[in-house]
């Protein structure tokens, strides 16, 4: 249990980033220290065994008489260049004495910044090295001590190198450069898991509840354990929606066993009685409540096909079967019906979603206008910011403005009288406004220009 607990934490976005920062921030702080101390053009004071080398180079020139020839005739006397190391003065009158031309300004540089004859530097200059300074008497007439310098023959360091090491900045951008692959491993393991939530939660939205038991194998600790809740919900969801549905076909079922009774009873009284006013208001109302199972069984059918059925298809096939039926069903009641798309290239747009439960949302408004116009309904199709925006107009009566966003209300009446004389349940703008929310759309009501009453339906295009 311990083990598990300390594992758990150790793989925990926290600690893991925690550990990252410093570990980059030391790894940060090393580089920048070592990396200068690479460049081999830095001044630096001599070690014990360089110094015993160079004593030894001293009593060498001085037997060989390097040092002599340069006081006696340094000009008669050609300067061997080619020597791995040679010796060069300065008097007390600051006079360099046996260096070459092309060195000569390259040794001021040195000699003006290591002038401690208790404390030689050395340092490289491109091809050669310059030691010193070391302090020499030699027999003179003024009997003067003359500061020696060793010159030695060296591979030069790359200009490359050179060039990174005389720019800090250039510097800072490669240790930037080093430091880059461990953030970046440290932002993908955090966000390759959250992409991969993201496209999990997108196929929830859309229907989809297909859990996914290998997010919670990998990653980092809390994103295991937000994968694991993802799933627990999704399987939750997914076990109320189907509890919802059998609930609802079954409640569905029972009422139609006690209704088609009382129907089959209607039957028999009117064979034995006749009609009566009676019997016509027990049957009218026996209707009635059939009509409501039904569309309580199309809610239902048509919220486990916004779920569970969906495909890319375009948008025209939402509207074309439809309007043909209103159109003939608009003619045998002397309405004026009037289909309007104002969509440039129509054929190239698309929606992705369940077309026979968009199609019966548009069916559901328009029957709803035919129920309730006076003498005109006018359907317009029209593009708004990626939206299919669908605007269905009619002449009637109208709905008060306080009443627009109550009338999608499941058995919702706004006039008891009215709605019992057009046969309505209060369902059919509910089940409109349930399958345009699971299409992630918008849908509203407000004053038509045709004075009447306007429902628009707003739906996301497929891109």
């Amino acid at each position: 249990m311990i083990i598990e607990k300390l594992s758990n934490h150790l793989q925990s976005i926290t600690t893991q980033i925690f550990a990252i920062f410093w570990f980059t921030f030391t790894l940060l702080l090393l580089l920048a220290f070592f990396i200068p101390s690479l460049d081999n053009r830095v001044y630096s004071a001599l070690t014990s065994e360089q110094l015993e080398t160079y004593q030894k180079q001293i009593v060498t020139s001085i037997r060989t008489n390097q040092i002599s020839r340069l006081l006696v005739a340094p000009a008669k006397f050609a300067i061997d260049s080619t020597a791995p190391i040679r010796p060069i003065l300065m008097d007390s009158n600051k006079r360099i004495i046996g260096a070459l031309p092309d060195e000569l300004p390259t040794v001021q540089q040195f000699v003006l910044q290591s002038a401690n004859v208790s404390a030689p530097m050395v340092r490289n200059f491109n091809n050669i090295q310059l030691a010193g300074p070391f302090i020499v008497h030699l027999n003179t007439p003024e009997n003067e001590p003359f500061l020696l310098y060793f010159v030695k023959t060296i591979n030069p360091q790359k200009e490359g190198v050179n060039f990174i090491f005389d720019h800090p900045a250039l510097i800072v951008f490669l240790i930037m450069l080093f430091s880059s692959p461990i953030l970046w491993w440290l932002a993908w393991r955090i966000a390759h898991p959250l992409r991969r939530l993201q496209h999990f939660a997108g196929l929830v939205s859309k229907g989809d509840f297909t859990l996914h038991k290998e997010l919670e194998e990998s990653g980092v600790y809390e994103l295991r354990q937000l994968s694991k809740s993802l799933n627990q919900m999704t399987e939750s969801l997914d076990n109320l929606l189907s509890t919802r549905q059998a609930l609802l076909y079954s409640i569905s079922h029972e009422l139609r066993t006690p209704l088609t009774r009382l129907q089959l009873a209607v039957a028999l009284i009117r064979r034995r009685q006749g009609e009566s006013r009676e019997l016509t208001r027990i049957e009218t109302e026996a209707e009635r409540l059939d009509q409501m199972i039904n569309d309580l069984l199309q809610l239902s059918r048509n919220q486990l096909k916004s779920e569970l059925e969906r495909e890319r298809f375009p948008i025209t096939e939402i509207w074309q079967d439809v309007l043909e039926d209103t159109k003939f069903e608009a003619k045998q009641r002397n309405i004026h019906f009037k289909a309007t798309c104002k969509i440039p290239d129509v054929a190239k747009y698309a929606i992705n979603g369940n077309r026979s439960a968009l199609a019966s949302a548009l069916e559901n408004i328009l029957r709803n206008a035919l129920k309730y116009t006076n003498t005109s309904i006018e359907a317009t199709f029209t593009l708004e910011n990626n939206y299919l925006r669908i605007d269905i107009d009619d002449d009637g009566i109208g709905v008060p403005e306080s009443e627009y966003s109550k009338i999608f209300t499941p058995f919702y009446r706004l006039d008891t009288a009215r709605t019992r004389s057009t046969g309505g349940t209060g369902l059919g703008l509910a089940i409109v406004l349930n399958i345009i929310k699971q299409h992630h759309g918008e849908i509203g009501a407000n004053k038509s220009r045709l004075k009447g009453l306007c429902i628009t339906m707003k739906l996301p295009l497929d891109k």
